[in-house]
């Protein structure tokens, strides 16, 4: 049977749990700082939610700052990307930073959290369920030795949202900066909640050409089965379990330090793992949007236009 064959038969294997029709429509997807960078919420008008649905995202994962609860000021700005985001026809993911459950997992970064969740419940009530809720952007760090408390976190937030949104998709992550690898260990939360998704990160900060893990150079053998193994990873598990799973994060290059890759060496990996997740009905965010886009002057950055071309409409050919 054709690789691709399988794959989408692996797929359809997830369709009867209710979160499974909204990870079908999400499509490519940006992951953006419009309500997280102060600069870019000064920025931020409906004009680049519409750029970025007619330039070809269907979806939006909306990074939160999520230090204390949120107060009206930041309500109110988080509720106009949200509806600007629906207006351009994007569907829109609300994902909590949760920076304090990293550095310092207990009980009162759990009620932080919580208490974060229930403000900005009441909120969107009454939203439409085009809009998902993401409850943590990347448990790592220190979390990464406490999955107990991650657990708790998951359960106590749902159950602060379920009440006023009892079938609004809700993504959890699991810990190790969302490695495939862990989301096992979230399985009883799964279980449970039939609107809950998995979410997943691989190269979420980009290949490098150095480390072992998430090495890309040219492209080789050895570095396509690398992206591969992971991409696997995920579809093993999703036929395991009929959860469906998102791969929330990655970089065409490493532009957190400093990127060291060119933009034709950035279209060559944006190329294979876009047609990669592509093949195995894996929808993606690609990071972040100021990369490819410039919010003061609300215009494309013409050298990034190829990586971008690859991440949306990759040129998918025969696998050597």
């Amino acid at each position: 049977m054709p690789r691709l064959f399988i794959f989408a038969f692996l797929a359809a294997l997830a369709l009867a749990r209710p979160s499974s029709t909204y990870i079908g429509r999400m499509g490519v997807g940006v992951d953006a700082n419009w309500a997280a960078f102060r600069w870019e919420i000064q920025a931020f008008d409906e004009q680049i939610p519409r750029d970025f649905r007619a330039m070809g995202f269907t979806h939006v994962r909306i990074r939160a700052k999520g230090v204390g609860a949120p107060d009206r000021a930041y309500l109110d700005h988080l509720e106009r990307v949200v509806r600007a985001s629906l207006r351009a026809g994007l569907f829109p993911v609300l994902a909590y930073s949760g920076g304090a459950l990293n550095e310092n997992p207990g009980e009162e970064a759990i009620q932080d959290a919580v208490r974060w969740w229930q403000v900005v419940a009441a909120r969107f009530a009454g939203h439409p369920e085009a809009l998902a809720f993401d409850l943590f952007i990347e448990p790592a760090k220190k979390l990464n030795d406490r999955p107990e408390v991650l657990l708790a976190y998951y359960r106590r937030a749902l159950a602060a949202i379920r009440p006023l949104h009892p079938r609004r998709v809700v993504f959890l992550a699991p810990r190790y900066t969302a490695k495939p690898a862990y989301l096992p260990e979230l399985e009883p939360l799964f279980a449970e909640d039939p609107f809950t998704a998995a979410e997943s990160h691989f190269y979420a900060a980009g290949p490098s050409k150095t480390r072992p893990n998430k090495r890309w150079t040219t492209g080789t053998r050895k570095e396509k089965a690398l992206v591969l193994g992971y991409v696997r990873e995920i579809v093993a598990w999703r036929a395991k379990t009929g959860v469906p799973v998102w791969q929330g994060a990655w970089m065409p290059g490493n532009y957190n330090k400093g990127n060291d890759y060119s933009v034709p060496e950035q279209v060559n990996f944006a190329t294979f793992m876009a047609c990669a997740l592509k093949e195995a009905g894996i929808p993606y965010a690609v990071n972040a949007d100021h990369k490819f886009y410039d919010p003061r002057r609300k215009a494309w950055r013409p050298e990034m236009r190829p990586v971008l071309e690859a991440v949306l409409r990759p040129r998918c050919g025969p696998r050597p």
